[in-house]
C-alpha cells in the first residue's frame, strides 16, 4: 500500500538568486534563530514563539531545513517553504518553477532502485546539458516511472517543464502547437519548428515525449516530422533538453548519437532493487526465496502483477509451495500484454525469437547458424539480432565461462514465447489435419522442437518436457484420442512425403510426436 506524499516545493534556480539576495538584505546571518522563529509564527500563530527556548520551532521547522530551502538542491516541505519566502518577503510563486504541465505524466509514487541509471541520467542532463537523451526497453521495464522520478528530481534546473504522450499518435502539427502554447503563455497558437528552437534557446525547457514508438509506426510524413524536430534539437545550439520514452529505439536517432546525444536501454531489475518492490508490495519470506523470486519477475510491472497473486493466496506456506511448484507464472493479463508487444514485431524476428526459446535460453551465433541455415544469410542474422537486442530490447545478450555469447530471453518472456510457440504449432498442425494440406510455411517445418544436443542430454529433455508434450497434448485435446491423434500424424508424414519436403525439421518433428 503506498502511503500519500505531502506537498513538497524546491526553489527554481531564479528563486535560488532571489533567496540569496532577500537574505542578504535582511542583514541575518544563515545560522540566525529569527529565521526560524519567524517561520515558526507564520505557521503555528497560536504559539507563543517568543517565549519557548532556542531550538524549538514549528514542525517541519528547523536550521538544516531552512538551509536546504536556501541551497535549492532538495524539496521541502510546501507549507515550511512559504513561511520562509514569506519571512524573507518574498511571492513563493516567484521563487519556484510553475511552469509545468506533467498533466499527461504518469503519478509520482514511491520509487525503488534504479540509482545507478537515476545518476547517469541526471549527469547528462544537468552537469552535461546534453539535447537529446532517449529512455528505451521492453514494456513494464519502468521507463515512465524512471523519467518522472528524474524529472521530479531536475526540475529546479528549468524554466519550463512539459509532458507529452504519442501513445494515440498525435499528428506532429498537433504536439508542435501544444509545445508553442505552452512555451509562449498561450500568446502562439501555431508555428513551425524554428519557432519552437527559438524558444529552446531563449528559455531552458524540458520536453518529455512518452510513447515514441507509437509514431514509428505512424505514416512516414509524419514521423519525418518528428525526426526534424529531434535532429535539429540534436544538432542546433540551444539551451534545453529533450527526453524521449519509447519501447524501441527510435529509427534513425542512433545515427545522431554523440557528445550531446545519449542512449539508455533500461534493463531488468537486479535482485537488491527487485526485493525492495517486492518488500514494498507487502511480501516478505527468507531471504533466498526473495531472491529466487526475484530472478524468475525482474521486469517490475510483471513483479508487481506477481506480487498481487501471492498476496492473494492464504499464508506463507501457501505462497513458499507456489515459489516452489511454479517454476514462472504467466496469467492471462501477462500473455495479454506480452501479446500486444509480440504482435509489432516481424515474422522474421519471431523466427529468431522463436530458436531462443527452443533452445532454453542458450543459442550461441554458431547455433543460430546451423538452426537457421535454410531461412536467414549471416548478414540477415545479425541485422534481426542487432534489431532485438538494440532497438525492441527483446533479447540479451550473456557472456559465460569460455568467453563465448549466449542469446536469452527474460524468464518470463521465454515462459510466454514458448507457450506461444506451442499454440501455433497446434493450430497450425489442426489444420494441416482438417485440410490435407501443407503451405510449407508451418512453424514444425521451419523450427525444431528437439534440437541436436550430443553433449547436453538435459537440454534435449527439456525441449521433450517445455515443447513435445505440451503439444502432444493439445493435439489429444482436440482429436480426443491416442489412436486417432498417431493416425493423423502418420497422414502428415505421408503429405510430407507425397510434396517431397525433404528439406527443413518436419518429418523429425512429426516423428517426436509420434514416439
Amino acid at each position: 500500500m503506498s502511503i500519500k506524499q505531502r506537498p513538497t516545493l524546491i526553489a527554481s534556480e531564479r528563486g535560488r538568486n532571489l533567496i540569496r539576495q532577500a537574505r542578504i538584505n535582511r542583514s541575518w546571518i544563515i545560522e540566525d534563530e529569527r529565521w526560524l522563529k519567524e517561520a515558526s509564527k507564520i505557521l503555528e500563530p497560536e504559539q507563543n514563539w517568543d517565549a519557548l527556548p532556542t531550538g524549538v520551532y514549528a514542525a517541519n521547522v528547523s536550521l538544516a531545513t531552512w538551509k536546504r530551502f536556501g541551497e535549492a538542491r532538495v524539496r521541502i516541505d510546501a507549507n515550511t517553504f512559504k513561511a520562509f519566502c514569506k519571512v524573507l518577503g518574498l511571492n513563493w510563486e516567484n521563487a519556484v518553477n510553475l511552469y509545468r504541465d506533467l498533466s499527461e505524466a504518469p503519478p509520482l509514487s514511491n520509487f525503488y532502485g534504479r540509482t545507478q541509471e537515476l545518476t547517469e541520467l541526471q549527469q547528462w542532463l544537468v552537469q552535461e546539458r546534453c539535447r537529446l537523451v532517449v529512455i528505451h526497453g521492453v514494456g513494464g521495464i519502468g521507463k515512465a516511472a524512471l523519467a518522472r522520478q528524474l524529472v521530479e528530481n531536475i526540475a529546479n534546473q528549468y524554466d519550463y517543464i512539459i509532458w507529452r504522450s504519442l501513445n494515440s499518435t498525435p499528428s506532429f502539427q498537433l504536439i508542435l502547437s501544444e509545445l508553442l502554447q505552452f512555451l509562449s503563455n498561450r500568446q502562439e497558437n501555431s508555428g513551425n519548428i524554428s519557432q519552437l528552437m527559438q524558444s529552446l534557446s531563449q528559455h531552458r525547457c524540458l520536453l518529455v515525449l512518452d510513447d515514441c514508438e507509437e509514431i514509428m509506426g505512424s505514416n512516414g510524413e509524419n514521423y519525418s516530422a518528428y525526426y526534424e524536430l529531434f535532429r535539429r534539437v540534436a544538432k542546433e545550439a540551444h539551451q534545453s533538453s529533450v527526453l524521449l520514452i519509447s519501447r524501441e529505439k527510435p529509427q534513425n536517432l542512433e545515427l545522431l548519437e554523440g557528445q550531446l546525444v545519449r542512449f539508455r536501454r533500461l534493463g531488468t531489475l537486479n535482485s537488491e532493487d527487485a526485493i525492495a518492490i517486492l518488500m514494498a508490495e507487502g511480501i516478505s519470506g527468507r531471504e533466498d526465496e526473495l531472491e529466487e523470486f526475484s530472478r524468475r519477475y525482474s521486469n517490475p510491472w510483471v513483479l508487481k502483477r506477481m506480487a498481487r497473486t501471492l498476496q492473494n493466496l492464504r499464508g506463507h506456506d501457501e505462497a513458499s509451495n507456489f515459489l516452489r511448484e511454479i517454476s514462472v507464472f504467466v496469467d492471462d493479463v501477462m500473455t495479454n500484454f506480452l501479446d500486444e508487444q509480440f504482435q509489432k514485431i516481424s515474422q522474421l524476428e519471431k523466427n529468431i525469437i522463436y530458436w531462443i526459446a527452443i533452445r532454453r535460453n542458450s543459442a550461441s551465433w554458431t547455433q543460430l547458424q546451423i538452426d537457421t541455415r535454410n531461412l536467414f544469410s549471416l548478414d540477415e542474422i545479425l541485422q534481426i539480432l542487432r534489431l532485438l537486442i538494440d532497438t525492441r530490447a527483446l533479447v540479451d545478450k550473456q557472456h559465460i565461462e569460455d568467453r563465448s555469447i549466449v542469446y536469452t530471453l527474460d524468464l518470463v518472456i521465454l515462459k510466454y514465447i514458448t507457450n506461444r510457440f506451442v499454440e501455433d504449432n497446434c493450430a497450425e498442425i489442426i489444420q494441416v489435419i482438417k485440410s490435407q494440406k501443407i503451405t510449407n510455411y508451418e512453424l514444425f517445418i521451419s523450427h525444431s522442437f528437439i534440437t541436436d544436443n550430443p553433449e547436453d542430454e538435459q537440454l534435449t529433455q527439456e525441449q521433450i518436457r517445455k515443447i513435445v508434450k505440451p503439444i502432444c497434448k493439445k493435439l489429444l485435446l482436440e482429436l480426443q484420442s491416442q489412436k486417432k491423434l498417431e493416425e493423423e500424424l502418420k497422414k502428415i508424414l505421408s503429405l510430407l512425403e507425397d510434396r517431397g519436403l525433404s528439406e527443413g525439421y518436419a518429418r523429425s518433428n512429426i516423428i517426436s510426436l509420434l514416439s
